[in-house]
């Protein structure tokens, strides 16, 4: 047994036991080709009673889903108090449970800001093989002081850097990657908010300078990157940089939890969820997954429809598109009529006021609609060749 597969099968023994999993019951690293993760992200446990209740719900419907194990991409809130609610909350993961610390698991004034999730999980960066792909669990937190306060900066120590590095070297070339990270490296969540500030509770949106991103997708453009999970903007966005996709994948909390019992949607108003990755003999696929409350049965939906339009030279029609990539193409029409083009919804909106990846909008001639139902289709291409395609009805005043 080599140093790497001694590793894969460590991290697999001890994630079981730290999960109250019997390791002899965690599957053989070497003879799984064909297996599915799920992929979570920014629970926000600390958000209280409802958090508890909602993601409880959520774990139940992931343990119904089997996936092999489990990969938490941060923000679980590992302060004092919440964090001993998360941990417990996990407990009820059939399967093993990987993490890695989002910038609301630092303790900023802590000398050791990593010391409650180290003492939870281990070290806040690693990585492990399994199935035939190697997987890389990067920690982009660093704490820095800024205007008198500790907050987080996104970036790499010198001493990651050199471990990313020997790490990836040593992977074999044909042997699939995929790395996860909390704070993405590619991402316009940033631009589209305009540089805002994030809520009250955190006062600078962290993020990595374009030489720090760039610098690691050069890195990661060497070897046989294929897929880059990110978490922190509670959002869908997936785009592709020198053959790798970077997708920021939405929320589990949603909105942090802000609906209450209610229908919740992350910043982007896609429905709240997880995302499941599926590997069949190395070749790597992704899906989104609304969850529970939240679940819809379509990959995206109109707005404005609920209730009937007045016919007007130029009514607006706007369509989300859940889990479209950047650089996907959309049209729409009404009833048998034309196709016509839709171009990306650049207004803002949703619980942030911000523009939003994955809309597209047009502005329609209905004067020549009748009054009473009609029919709305979107198309949707994206970049890989993948079609969607949602119809809704709407009503014409008369």
């Amino acid at each position: 047994m080599d140093r790497r597969q001694f590793l894969s099968l460590s991290a697999m023994a001890y994630l079981g036991a730290a999960r109250n999993i019997s390791a002899a019951a965690a599957p053989n690293a070497r003879d799984v080709r064909d297996f599915d993760i799920a992929f979570i992200t920014d629970v926000h446990i600390e958000r209280g009673k409802i958090a508890v209740s909602k993601f409880g719900k959520t774990i139940a419907e992931i343990n119904s889903l089997k996936p092999t194990f489990v990969w938490d991409m941060g923000d679980m809130s590992l302060y004092p108090k919440s964090g001993k609610v998360y941990l417990d909350c996990i407990k009820q993961f059939r399967m093993p449970f990987y993490a890695c610390p989002g910038n609301h698991d630092i303790a900023l004034y802590d000398t050791n800001p990593r010391r409650l999730f180290n003492d939870s999980f281990g070290p806040a960066y690693y990585s492990f093989d399994f199935g035939g792909v190697h997987f890389i669990t990067i920690d982009g937190n660093k704490v820095v002081e800024r205007q008198g306060k500790n907050t987080i900066d996104a970036s790499l120590d010198p001493r990651q850097i050199a471990w990313l590095k020997a790490d990836l070297q040593a992977v074999p070339q044909q042997t699939p990657i995929i790395c996860g990270v909390h704070i993405p490296i590619v991402s316009t969540y940033i631009k589209r908010r305009g540089g805002g500030a994030f809520p009250g509770d955190f006062p600078i949106a962290p993020q990595f300078n374009e030489s720090r991103a760039e610098e690691l997708i050069n890195l990661l453009a060497q070897h046989n990157v294929k897929l880059v999970l990110q978490g922190h903007a509670h959002e869908n966005e997936r785009t592709t940089v020198k053959g790798i996709e970077f997708v920021s994948s939405i929320s589990v909390c949603g909105c942090w939890w802000r609906s209450g019992e209610g229908f919740e949607r992350g910043v982007d108003n896609v429905p709240r969820g997880y995302r499941i990755i599926e590997v069949r003999a190395g070749r790597i696929s992704h899906r989104y997954v609304s969850s529970c409350e939240s679940k819809v049965d379509s990959r995206g939906e109109f707005s404005g429809l609920d209730n009937p339009i007045i016919a007007a030279k130029s009514t607006p029609i706007v369509f989300n598109c859940y889990d479209a990539p950047n650089g996907s193409t959309a049209k729409a029409r009404i009833d048998s009529g034309p196709w016509t083009p839709m171009q990306p919804y650049t207004e803002k909106g949703g619980y942030v006021k911000m523009q939003m990846p994955h809309h597209f909008s047009l502005r329609a001639d209905t004067t020549a609609l009748v009054g009473g139902k009609h029919r709305l289709t979107a198309h949707v291409t994206w970049p890989d060749g993948t079609i969607v395609i949602e119809s809704a009805n709407f009503t014409v005043a008369t």
